[in-house]
């Protein structure tokens, strides 16, 4: 070979060397490249089941508080959140560092099993008679009726029964559906596992889809064939009462739902009338009117009253009535005295042209009659719906008033007897219950004050006059529902303007503040309800559904009969109406139980038992998940192999705890060591954020009151298991940006506080938007709530729209131009920073205003773009 073909070869195989290291080279920049690329998307996917999971957590903790009532599903669709995010948790950390994730598996099964054998525990089993008959010679055969300790017939029948020796001929014949029978029908294929599927698909009880969601149940039990062995004992006793009969006699079916753990009392429960029917018609007919009256369980006042009292549905008691009474009865109600004046001089007598079904429920028009209750009874006051065509004549009032009285001495104290009449004048009592009845220690009506200053009221004024139906004074915004359709918008805490009392506003008792009617009477099933959750109540005030408008703030003073206008704090008591009957439900203590494997945070990061296998809690998973899937991004900075640069510590003169990720273009060089300065970063949002967060120093935490730490306190060593004054685990987390040149993403945690912003600035102002957001405390969720909503006032002067999720606060601003986005973004990065801690001082009304005022001064600077260093503080930082 010749010396210049050698060369030539050498020349062209060097070549060829460089061409591949160069390509080798490219390669390996591309790989690592697409790797970091997928860590990050797998990263920003775990960011979001995290968040999830956190936003969850705080829905749990602010359902424990009772603010609200809620259902079973609600229960099972809280846990069932948490799970999935858990899972998916587990699930990106494995992508990023699966050596844990075995043992996380693990644990999530074991506790996911836990927490479904407590939140979805089968129903237990109620043994007992499927039906008893209620007997003419046997007054006792209800007495030893029990199964684990609960009764299995409605306590109202139960006392029917009792009384049917001393009134002999008063309580008509007939069988009870027991509680036994009840649960073998709601059983019986999978119906109520049916019912349950389909409360929960619907997303709970929300008023724009109850009606039509109580409709869909009610089919659904109505088709639904009674089992053979229930069937044949409704007939054996439907055939005993024919028998018993000799002349043309109906029945009439009255369903109960009932909190068993409760006492019996007029408004202890839901009655749930089902359609009359021949005791002569055919037996399948008499079985689909049995089937109708069961399906009243799932009418919208019933549901309501059972997610309102915390009630599951093996543990609500429910039965059905059957009574056989004549053809051609008419009937009513009759209060021995009136519910609010157990001392009254009269018995107050209801009645109609129809079953006594219709006066309760206010579906026809009603007859009042009062009668003396001293002998010989006469007729005080008489206010018939039509005064030329009366239904209610006096005699019968008076009967109906001397059965009541009677009841009344035998009961000993004043009661509620639901009465029906038979063509011949006899009148029969169909149910008895002990009549709700004011404190002792308090004024079953209080004494009108005079309030200052009287002419302002007076202006305010809004309708005045009807009646009490039970007393109390709050405030909120009206809503007027004229159908049914109008109270599909009703707002929690709205006060309820109706035109009358019929029993399907009922579906609203635990939404409303207090009810407005103008047209009603003391002896609906409104009326209980009212009294019974302890809500003020005024019926009979005319115009009201003209006067007043929907959204309309009022105050309303049941107890003086007058509405004002806007909150009037002179008239509203210290202390919130209501009665609240979640605390010790058995739907809260279900959710109680499951908290106790999901919320509590057991592990300490720096501790030796920081390990997988020691997670107790969801809470523990994902703490342990989240320190996993940050060290796992973050030591990304240290193996060049996959993601040169790409991650720095941040130094702004010195080295903060703040680490910032690369995506693109954020950096103007690339410094070699592991720490980059500020004047380093390209990402204008960033610097931005940047410039508010250091525009004014953190005092650090403000002063707080004794209740205020002793909050904080409680928070912190809710769990024995961490120290709360060291609070490693918080204070050494990881906060970090996630950058490009026009991109900036900031999680930052100190303490148990969390806040992230995330911003888009270009010069395309379509594209730009900004979000800032904060959840989390030290304190009590009731602080937490407050300091959210403070925070969402200050952001709304800014143009933001701020969205309050219970302790959680979200604020989006889209469209910004890029100079008035760089304004925001430092007041969101001020807001990033003093926001910290102040949960413990709202409810210190002095030290909140104080605290307003100064960091408004101070957002407003940084909107014009001005220094803080003129801007005074606050005079409760001036005093430290």
């Amino acid at each position: 070979m010749s010396l210049s073909r050698l060369l030539g070869f050498l020349t062209r195989g060097a070549r060829r060397g460089d061409e591949a290291v160069s390509s080798s080279s490219v390669s390996a920049a591309e790989e690592a490249q697409r790797f970091f690329a997928l860590r990050h998307h797998s990263f920003r996917l775990f960011l979001t089941a995290w968040n999830a999971f956190q936003e969850t957590m705080t829905d749990l903790e602010y359902t424990l508080c009772c603010d609200h009532p809620f259902g079973l599903y609600r229960v099972r669709a809280l846990c069932t959140s948490m799970a999935t995010q858990v899972f998916q948790c587990i699930k990106q950390l494995e992508r990023l560092d699966p050596a844990p994730c075995p043992a996380l598996y693990a644990r999530f099964g074991e506790l996911q099993k836990l927490v479904a054998e407590e939140v979805y525990e089968p129903e237990a089993c109620l043994l007992g008679p499927l039906v008893v008959p209620l007997c003419q010679d046997d007054a006792g055969c209800l007495a030893a009726l029990q199964s684990e300790g609960r009764v299995l017939v409605d306590p109202a029948t139960a006392r029917l029964e009792k009384m049917r020796p001393i009134f002999p001929g008063a309580v008509p014949q007939g069988f009870v559906v027991t509680a036994a029978g009840c649960q073998h029908y709601f059983q019986s294929g999978d119906l109520q596992s049916e019912i349950n599927r389909c409360i929960q698909a619907a997303g709970g009880l929300a008023p724009n889809h109850l009606a039509r969601l109580s409709k869909k149940l009610g089919a659904l039990v109505e088709g639904t064939p009674l089992p053979e062995d229930l069937a044949s004992a409704i007939l054996e006793q439907v055939q005993r009462l024919r028998g018993l009969c000799n002349k043309p006699m109906q029945l009439l079916l009255r369903g109960r739902v009932w909190p068993p753990a409760a006492g019996e009392g007029e408004g202890c429960g839901v009655v749930l009338w089902g359609p009359p029917v021949s005791l002569q018609a055919h037996d399948d007919d008499i079985l689909r009117a049995v089937r109708v009256t069961l399906s009243s369980k799932q009418r919208a006042q019933a549901l309501v009253y059972r997610r309102a009292r915390g009630l599951t549905e093996g543990g609500a008691g429910v039965c059905l009535t059957c009574m056989a009474v004549d053809e051609g009865c008419f009937g009513g109600i009759a209060q021995s005295s009136a519910p609010l004046t157990p001392h009254s001089e009269n018995v107050h007598v209801y009645g109609c042209a129809g079953l006594p079904q219709e006066v309760e429920y206010s579906t026809m028009p009603v007859d009042a009659i009062s009668v003396s209750r001293a002998a010989p009874h006469t007729v005080t006051d008489r206010r018939p719906y039509k005064a030329k065509r009366p239904v209610l004549d006096d005699a019968t009032a008076i009967r109906a008033a001397e059965l009541a009285l009677a009841v009344e001495e035998a009961a000993g104290r004043p009661e509620v007897l639901t009465w029906a009449c038979n063509p011949e004048g006899q009148v029969f009592m169909l149910m008895a219950r002990p009549m709700s009845l004011p404190q002792e220690e308090e004024p079953a009506l209080p004494e009108p004050a005079l309030p200052e200053p009287a002419r302002a009221l007076d202006d305010a004024l809004l309708l005045e006059g009807g009646f009490t139906v039970n007393p109390g004074r709050v405030s909120g915004p009206a809503w007027v529902a004229r159908r049914w359709e109008d109270a599909r918008r009703f707002p929690t805490g709205g006060i309820l303007v109706v035109p009358d009392d019929n029993y399907i506003w009922g579906s609203l008792i635990d939404r409303a503040a207090g009810i407005v009617a103008e047209r009603g009477f003391q002896g609906s099933r409104l009326a209980s309800l009212a009294r019974e959750f302890g809500k003020p109540a005024v019926f009979g005030l005319k115009w009201a559904t003209e006067v007043v408008e929907s959204g309309q703030r009022i105050t309303l003073c049941a107890d003086l009969c007058t509405v004002y206008e806007n909150r009037q704090d002179s008239l509203l008591p210290k202390v919130p109406p209501g009665k609240d009957y979640m605390p010790g439900s058995p739907v809260y203590q279900i959710l109680q139980t499951a908290s106790r494997r999901i919320l509590p945070l057991t592990l300490e990061v720096d501790s030796v038992d920081f390990k997988a296998a020691n997670c107790a809690t969801y809470h523990d998973i994902v703490r342990y998940c989240h320190e996993k899937a940050v060290s796992a991004m973050f030591s990304l900075g240290s193996e060049k192999k996959y993601a040169p640069q790409r991650i720095k510590q941040l130094r702004d003169k010195v080295v903060k705890q703040f680490w910032v990720v690369n995506l693109s273009d954020g950096f103007v060089r690339t410094p070699n060591g592991p720490v980059i300065d500020v004047e380093d970063i390209a990402s204008l949002p960033m610097k931005a954020l940047w410039q508010g967060m250091n525009a004014h120093p953190w005092q650090g935490p403000p002063p707080v009151d004794g209740k205020g730490f002793l909050s904080v306190l409680f928070e912190a060593t809710a769990n024995p298991n961490l120290d709360p004054a060291a609070q490693t685990a918080y204070f050494t987390e990881k906060n970090y940006f996630l950058i490009s040149s026009d991109y900036c993403s900031l999680h930052s945690r100190f303490g148990f506080h969390f806040v992230s912003v995330e911003a888009r600035l270009s010069e395309r102002t379509s594209e730009n938007y900004l979000n800032f957001q904060l959840r989390g405390g030290a304190a009590d969720i009731e602080r937490r709530i407050l300091r959210v909503r403070f925070v969402a006032d200050i952001l709304w002067e800014f143009g933001f729209s701020p969205v309050v999720r219970n302790d959680a606060v979200s604020a989006t601003l889209k469209d910004l131009d890029k100079e008035e986005g760089e304004r925001l973004l430092a007041v969101a990065g001020y807001m990033t920073i003093h926001t910290r801690q102040l949960d413990m001082i709202m409810q210190d009304p002095g030290q909140v205003a104080a605290r307003r005022q100064e960091m408004l001064a101070h957002c407003r600077a940084l909107f014009r773009g001005e220094s803080l260093a003129g801007v005074a503080d606050s005079p409760s930082q001036e005093a430290r």
